[in-house]
Formats: C-alpha cells, sequence, structure tokens
C-alpha cells in the first residue's frame, strides 16, 4: 500500500512562503479560466455551541490531484484560543491514493492573503506604494506581508475596530518590515485616503460598511475579503458602483460575497457588475486595469481549488526538504 505524507502545522511553515504561494495562486486561478480545475461551493453545517463545520473539495486536473479543505470554524468563545482547526486530505486521480494530509489552519491565513496578492499583482498600478489594511489580525497582518511580496510597499496604514489591535499589528508589522513606515490610523478614512492598495480583512458579521468610496483615490485597488457571506459586507455600493470589479469565482462572490450580493438585491447593479474572474486576467483573457484611474476590485469569498493549491505546494516542498511523517492509512 502506498504511504500518505502527514505534514503537520510547523512543518508547513517551514516550507511555505509567500513568493512561492502567490504563485501557486496565480497558476490556480489561470487553470480555473482554462477549464482545468473542478470546484464546488463550500458546504456549512453549523453546530448550537457557535462552531461551524465547512467542506470545500476541488479538483486540479492539470496535475491529477483531487481533495478539500475539512475544516472547523471555532465560535466567538472558542476563538480566543484557536480560530479554526482542518486538515486538507490530498488523492491522485489516476490511482486513487491518498497522497497527503495537510494541516489546514496556515493555509486558511496564507493562501488567502496569497490569493489577494496574486489579483493585485495583476489589478494595481505597477508603481503602487502605500497600502492600507482594514483589520488588524491574522489575516490583516499576512496581507500587509503578501502584498509586500509584489510592490514596493513604502507605507502601510493600519485601521481596526480596536485600538490595541491596531497597536499590535503595528508593532508585528515593524518587526517584519523594518525599512516599511506603519502608521497606526484612529478611522477608516485616514487609512484609505493615499493608499494604492486596500486590503479589508475584518471578517465583517455586518451590512454597515467600513469602507466608502468617498475614501478611496482614483486609481486605487481594492482586495475585500472579510465579508463571506451574502449578507454582509466591508464596502459600500458607493465603492462597488464606481469600480470595475473582479472575482475569485464568480458563481461563490454572488452567494456569498454580500460587498456585491447585497447592491444586486437592492437593484443597485446586476451580476453583469462583475467583469470576470481573476483567473480571466492573468490567463491574459482580460485585460483588468485599463487606465491609471481605474478603481479596481478583488471580491474575494475563498474558494476550494486555493486549498489544494497550497496544499499542493507545501506536500512537494515538504518531500524535497524530508519534511513530514510517511504512514499507511
Amino acid at each position: 500500500m502506498e504511504k500518505t505524507l502527514i505534514i503537520n502545522r510547523k512543518e508547513a511553515e517551514m516550507v511555505l512562503n509567500y513568493p512561492d504561494c502567490i504563485k501557486a495562486m496565480e497558476n490556480i486561478f489561470a487553470a480555473m479560466s482554462d477549464g482545468k480545475v473542478t470546484n464546488l461551493q463550500r458546504t456549512m453545517i453549523r453546530h448550537e455551541g457557535g462552531c461551524s463545520l465547512a467542506i470545500m473539495p476541488a479538483s486540479d486536473n492539470s496535475i491529477n490531484v483531487t481533495g478539500g479543505k475539512v475544516i472547523m470554524f471555532a465560535s466567538p468563545e472558542a476563538a480566543r484560543n484557536k480560530t479554526n482547526q482542518g486538515i486538507v486530505p490530498l488523492f491522485d486521480t489516476i490511482t486513487g491514493a491518498l497522497k497527503a494530509i495537510v494541516d489546514a489552519e496556515l493555509i486558511t491565513v496564507n493562501r488567502t492573503a496569497a490569493s489577494s496578492a496574486a489579483a493585485a499583482n495583476h489589478l494595481a498600478k505597477k508603481d503602487a506604494s502605500v497600502l492600507a489594511i482594514f483589520g488588524g489580525g491574522k489575516q490583516g497582518r499576512a496581507h500587509a506581508l503578501a502584498v509586500a511580496a509584489i510592490r514596493d510597499i513604502k507605507k502601510i496604514n493600519v485601521w481596526s475596530y480596536h485600538e490595541e489591535t491596531i497597536q499590535a499589528c503595528c508593532e508585528y508589522l515593524k518587526e517584519k518590515l523594518p525599512d516599511v513606515e506603519i502608521v497606526g490610523c484612529p478611522d477608516g478614512a485616514d487609512a484609505a485616503k493615499d493608499a494604492d492598495i486596500i486590503c479589508t480583512t475584518t471578517s465583517a458579521k455586518t451590512n454597515v460598511p467600513i469602507l466608502k468610496g468617498e475614501w478611496v483615490k482614483k486609481g486605487a485597488c481594492i482586495c475585500a475579503i472579510g465579508a463571506c457571506s451574502g449578507a454582509n459586507r466591508e464596502c459600500d455600493e458607493d465603492l462597488v458602483l464606481k469600480a470595475k470589479v473582479f472575482s475569485d469565482m464568480t458563481a461563490a462572490v454572488l452567494r456569498d460575497g454580500g460587498d456585491v450580493a447585497i447592491p444586486i438585491a437592492e437593484g443597485k447593479i446586476t451580476e453583469s457588475h462583475i467583469i470576470c474572474e481573476i483567473g480571466d486576467v492573468i490567463a491574459g483573457r482580460n485585460p483588468g486595469r485599463t487606465s491609471d484611474d481605474d478603481i479596481t476590485l478583488f471580491k474575494s469569498v475563498g474558494i476550494s481549488a486555493e486549498d489544494v493549491a497550497a496544499s499542493w505546494l507545501i506536500y512537494e516542498k515538504a518531500k524535497e526538504q524530508g519534511l513530514g511523517t510517511w504512514v499507511e492509512i
């Protein structure tokens, strides 16, 4: 029987870096555009205690790999100690063999940030140098590091709901990016006003926007990832209306991306307001940004293919470096 490689969180962290993960996200988005990926939308089982089980399967038929993330999102009370726990099993679609089981916690954070950076790499201006982060938690910090890997970022503005979160995020980024000016901002308008790239990462549980179109300058690129429910949003309708909108997966955004789904439900825009999936831009089928004045908005809800792509990257690098534990299942 073929053995399976078990890769824990520490080992995954040892091999996963943003440049490689960003490239993997670009490749999987392009493969989706080429029709080489089968991606099913997230299925959730919600429990009385507040925890939710999510199952997210996908196949990358270009490399004959299938699998998916099985993850438990913790309740708000439980999340004080741990936000989520899960695994990504990877199978060979030709032999059916279980190739690997990879820890999913690191993947969830890093592949989301890498996906935003992959989109920004094709939607943001080449000379973008000021980044704004809305939300100073794990996703906000990861997005700052990922975007810094694709642009020469000189300054990062940080805003969050809580002052202590802003301070902690600023301290973290000053250590990780010592050559970048890190600024804590008292409100969202201050954070957004001079930003070339804005990442909203607040895990929004409300339909009250935190980013307004009137704050955003011409030519900015927004990566909106925090709202993953059709009833919640981070961006107001003014911003969505004036932006060129792109999705990670349009069907998923129409169901779970409230930033776009709410204005559609209210009759302010139609589904055609989403120009295309980001894979079409990466693959060269759509130009994306066509003017320095364009405001571009990448709406992402997180899709299964990203998890499979990141897990396969970790698996390949772990094999090369002799990491992980081989077992018979």
